[in-house]
């Protein structure tokens, strides 16, 4: 297997069977996929039934928390589990509601492949139907990551990432939630890596936009970063 996705999912039952099939039908393509699928609460969890069979290019491997833990937490989650396997040429984050789009994994994937240590996706590059509002919080997020990595970046908080697999031995994720966007950038920003952008296409709905970070959710976004970066980091 060539690539490793790390895919949160909570309480996302048609749209991730979507996306897992998607990946699915790419897999070959993309010199072998596994999945790494952390059910992250889901209420009711996630059947194993329900989620596609294996191919010779195409495993999927299913851990749950017990709990509703938050989008940071699932990923680590799946960090670890992926870590644990012999390694992957690249390793990819994606969400599981279907806002990125297949297509465009090969171009992370070739990013990775072509040197760099992490490849970052640049929404904003690619044929995404960004709203108005979350632009201005994508940028004022852009902004405040500036100041606090020094990483020039045209795109924030987007979850569609690839790393080498010595990238992503660096980042630790250590917060559960929303905020743990910027604590990739900020571990990233310190680790001496090759950072590329790449245009990706992010879709959103009306159901993706409803569970998806708002305006207030910024407030609490800064204040565990505030917390953390100004508290603990000077213990």
């Amino acid at each position: 297997m060539s690539v490793a996705i790390l895919m949160p999912a909570y309480n996302e039952p048609g749209r991730l069977a979507d996306t897992l099939a998607g990946i699915r039908a790419w897999a070959e393509e993309l010199g072998g996929v596994s999945v790494f699928l952390v059910d992250d609460g889901s209420e009711p969890p996630i059947p194993p039934d329900s989620l596609p069979s294996p191919t010779p290019s195409f495993r999927l491997v299913l851990a749950r928390h017990p709990l509703n833990l938050g989008q940071g937490a699932a990923l680590e989650t799946a960090r670890l589990l992926a870590l644990r396997e012999p390694p992957f040429a690249t390793y990819v984050t994606m969400d599981s509601d279907g806002q990125h789009r297949i297509e465009d994994l090969a171009a992370l994937v070739a990013a990775v492949a072509s040197g760099a240590d992490v490849a970052l996706g640049d929404r904003f590059r690619g044929d995404s139907n960004v709203p108005a509002a979350r632009r201005v919080l994508i940028h004022a997020a852009r902004l405040f990551e500036r100041a606090l990595t020094g990483l020039r970046l045209s795109d924030a908080h987007n979850g569609y990432r690839a790393f080498s697999r010595r990238a992503l031995e660096q980042v630790q994720i250590r917060e559960n939630r929303m905020a743990h966007a910027t604590e990739i950038t900020r571990q990233i920003s310190r680790g001496r890596l090759e950072i590329v952008e790449v245009p990706v296409s992010v879709r959103y709905t009306t159901e993706t936009l409803a569970k998806g970070q708002r305006s207030l959710g910024a407030f609490a976004i800064l204040r565990d970063l505030l917390y953390r970066y100004l508290f603990e980091e000077t213990r």
